[in-house]
């Protein structure tokens, strides 16, 4: 084993900073944004389904911890040629098209590839990971897996808990929360559920994520490799 010297010290990792405060959006408000957004966009989600989602305030010790209303939506058919565009990437193109227009500046990659431009992001979920369609309260941990300073891999910290829409619902519902990420009091976030099937051979190879460009003021929707290493990223997961 090579020695590294006695120059080379060990650094115990950064604390955590303290998050803003009032990230958050409460619940009824956070139902008013999807009834909103279900009409707006056309949606096709019951009343009776918004109707029955429990508004019942909870707190939790870890101040990224958030209870969130997130929509899962059924598959559609555009009657171009894209023909029938399933539930997964129908969602996820919802809700980055919603969380784009609560920022003044956004990017997304997708945008330097004609054939993508304007179009669902080509995605799916992680094997295990089920898409059930409809609106449904849950509990996430927007700081799962992160410790401040310490280099992460985000292909280790996948597995069928992993957030995927529900961190574009957060993003939609909380821009505050999305401005304030610096990797130091708030993580940027990897959406480890999905991954990225174009190219089909590197599947398994990419995931998305988002981030506050701060020197850019703009929230970007960008992909990173599953092997690659980082520090001040966390990888979601949902609790409940």
């Amino acid at each position: 084993m090579r020695n590294a010297g006695p120059a080379t010290r060990y650094a115990p990792p950064a604390r955590r900073g303290t998050p803003p405060r009032y990230l958050f959006a409460p619940l009824t408000q956070q139902l008013a944004n999807i009834r909103r957004w279900n009409e707006d966009r056309e949606w096709g989600l019951r009343s009776r389904e918004l109707d029955a989602v429990d508004l019942t305030p909870r707190t939790h010790a870890d101040p990224l911890v958030v209870d969130l209303i997130a929509v899962y939506l059924d598959a559609e058919y555009r009657g171009d040629e894209l023909g029938e565009l399933n539930g997964v990437r129908r969602t996820c193109h919802e809700m980055w098209s919603v969380t784009a227009e609560r920022q003044l500046n956004t990017w997304s990659w997708d945008w330097i590839r004609d054939a993508y431009e304007s179009r669902p992001k080509p995605v799916r979920l992680l094997p295990g990971i089920e898409h059930r369609p409809g609106v449904r309260r849950v509990t996430l941990d927007l700081g799962a897996h992160w410790v401040p300073g310490r280099h992460a891999r985000p292909r280790n910290l996948r597995g069928r808990h992993s957030a995927h829409a529900e961190i574009l619902a957060a993003a939609a519902h909380f821009p505050r929360w999305a401005r304030s990420m610096d990797g130091v009091s708030v993580p940027f976030v990897w959406l480890a559920g999905y991954q990225v099937t174009h190219p089909e051979r590197a599947v398994d190879e990419r995931l998305l994520a988002l981030a506050w460009v701060r020197y850019r003021q703009t929230l970007s929707l960008s992909i990173d490799r599953a092997d690659h290493s980082h520090s001040g990223w966390a990888a979601p997961v949902r609790l409940g």
